[in-house]
């Protein structure tokens, strides 16, 4: 049974991952990061902070206040700061390391929500927004040692399977997952948990976050009855999220049946943010940073791609990154003498499958580069047969591999 008022009361926290670096770029180790995580929560009993594999996770406590939040936040990354370059490293919040594989992002919970199948439904609802959301957090626009091609990697890689394209489920037959764009925490956790967005660089930005979603995921659950879905929706959503990580806020979905840019997806966003963000104690006015990235098409790649520009060698564009960002206030200056961006036609998702089809390639490979649904993903496939630009051929082992007709 849908119940009208999901959250008792409206809460909210982080899993805000951060690389810690020595001079040399390198990562600091496990054991100093969980040393300094130590030393974070002697210094902040409230605090929650550990150790995500390589990476310091500042944990928040839950919070139902925005003042009271910014205050924990700027103590709680002021803390780590301090303690990381007294061990002398360098704490850098970014989507994806230059030289690296590892994903960065930054994890917002909001909650308190006790019932599943409602939580599932707010999940499946949040869906068609996630692209909106991806768009906006930009912040890995090099990995593996690419650089430029899109403007989050950490997104068209799914963050090595920690962000997945979500699924729809039946509220009450579902038993919830790990790991997708928005995750349903119960029953361990009473919150709903988006993982889509990459880590943000500065503590102001992240703030903006955390309010924009209190703001959105509250407003969907009071609005979960009205919402519609198309026969489409999950195909488009689908498209959307590779567009969005292709060119940010530069690019051009496919919404509510036409053509718009992601900005102006945000008018819709911002009608569902505002009874939740008013009583989170903030308002869409206090969104300052979002909405100058609105009206100029920026995202925080965008500001990183100058330096590529510069100087494409990942290791040296590191070096220079690592400096740049040390100020957390980089990106706001930035952002207030950057010009507006030009929208970009729509990237071709069958032509993106289609550059990574060689000689018998996997279609579990295909499956991870896309964030289409199998049913979708083979109708592209069966095209791309039908047009004479693939073959196909079965495995005992593998399933279904393809290769460009023209390789031999």
């Amino acid at each position: 049974m849908y119940r009208k008022n999901l959250f008792t009361p409206l809460t909210v926290g982080y899993d805000w991952e951060m690389a810690v670096l020595k001079d040399t770029t390198e990562s600091a180790g496990e054991e100093e990061i969980r040393e300094i995580a130590d030393k974070i929560r002697r210094r902040l009993p409230w605090a929650r902070t550990g150790i995500d594999i390589d990476l310091l996770e500042l944990r928040m406590v839950a919070i139902s206040d925005w003042n009271e939040f910014k205050e924990k936040n700027r103590a709680l990354v002021e803390c780590a700061r301090e303690i990381a370059k007294r061990k002398g490293y360098t704490i850098l919040p970014i989507g994806a390391r230059p030289t690296e594989q590892m994903p960065i992002g930054s994890h917002i919970h909001i909650g308190t929500v006790t019932d599943f199948p409602d939580a599932v439904r707010v999940s499946n609802a949040m869906t068609k927004y996630v692209p909106s959301l991806v768009a906006l957090g930009c912040n890995s626009p090099f990995s593996r040692f690419d650089v430029g091609e899109f403007k989050s990697y950490r997104i068209i890689y799914n963050a090595e399977n920690c962000s997945l394209p979500n699924e729809l489920r039946i509220p009450d037959l579902a038993r919830g997952g790990w790991g997708e764009d928005v995750q349903v925490r119960l029953p361990g956790k009473p919150t709903i948990e988006i993982r889509c967005l990459d880590s943000a660089s500065s503590v102001d930005l992240m703030e903006e976050y955390v309010a924009l979603l209190a703001g959105l995921v509250y407003g969907i659950g009071k609005k979960l009855l009205k919402i519609k879905w198309g026969t489409n929706t999950i195909r488009w959503q689908s498209i959307n999220r590779f567009r969005a990580a292709k060119d940010g806020l530069q690019t051009i979905f496919y919404w509510n049946g036409k053509e718009v840019s992601a900005v102006e997806t945000f008018k819709e966003v911002f009608s569902l943010v505002d009874v939740g963000i008013k009583k989170f104690g903030a308002s869409i006015g206090d969104l300052r940073i979002i909405n100058e990235m609105l009206k100029k098409r920026q995202t925080q790649s965008d500001f990183l791609l100058l330096f590529s520009q510069l100087d494409s060698d990942p290791h040296s564009l590191f070096r220079t990154i690592i400096n740049i960002l040390k100020d957390g206030d980089n990106f706001k200056k930035y952002l207030k003498r950057a010009k507006r961006l030009s929208l970009k036609k729509p990237p071709s998702i069958e032509d993106f499958i289609l550059s990574y089809i060689t000689k018998d390639v996997p279609y579990n490979l295909l499956y991870f580069l896309t964030p289409l649904t199998p049913h979708n993903l083979d109708r592209i496939l069966a095209r791309l047969q039908k047009e004479g630009k693939i073959i196909q051929k079965t495995s005992i082992s593998e399933g279904k591999l393809y290769s460009k007709r023209d390789i031999r």
